[in-house]
C-alpha cells in the first residue's frame, strides 16, 4: 500500500517500518529536523485508488505532544496540527462537520539523517 522509498527534494526517504512509541517518535523528530516526512493515504478504501499526500513533519520541544504537518505535495504550503500519539498509532484523523475520517499514515526518513 505504501512505497518503500519516496523521492523528495532530490533525495530518497525510506519507510520507517518499525512501530515507534510516542517518546521514541518525539526523539526521532527532535533529533532529525526536516528529515522526517509523513505520507497519508487518503484513498485507503478497497474501492478507491491510492491517493498519497506528503507532509514534512515539524516538531520542537515547545509543541509538547503536537506536530505540524506541512503539505508539500497536493495542497502545497497548507498545514495540519495533530497529536504525536496519532502518528505513533499509524493514522491521522480529519474532523469535518461531525464526521471523523481516519487515514493510514507512514513515516519516512532520509537515509543519511542521524
Amino acid at each position: 500500500m505504501f512505497p518503500s522509498v519516496i523521492p523528495q527534494r532530490d533525495q530518497d526517504y525510506h519507510l520507517i517500518d518499525t512501530s515507534l512509541s510516542q517518546s521514541q517518535l518525539k526523539q526521532l523528530l527532535t533529533s532529525n529536523p526536516y528529515d522526517i516526512f509523513a505520507v497519508v493515504n487518503e484513498g485507503h478504501d478497497q474501492s478507491e485508488e491510492d491517493m498519497f499526500t506528503t507532509f514534512l513533519v515539524l516538531h520542537s520541544a515547545e509543541f509538547d505532544n503536537r506536530v505540524i504537518l506541512y503539505d508539500i505535495s497536493r495542497q502545497a504550503h497548507t498545514t495540519i496540527t495533530t497529536e504525536i500519539s496519532f502518528l505513533s498509532k499509524g493514522y491521522i484523523e480529519f474532523i469535518d462537520v461531525g464526521m471523523v475520517d481516519r487515514y493510514p499514515v507512514k513515516l519516512y526518513k532520509r537515509i543519511d539523517a542521524e
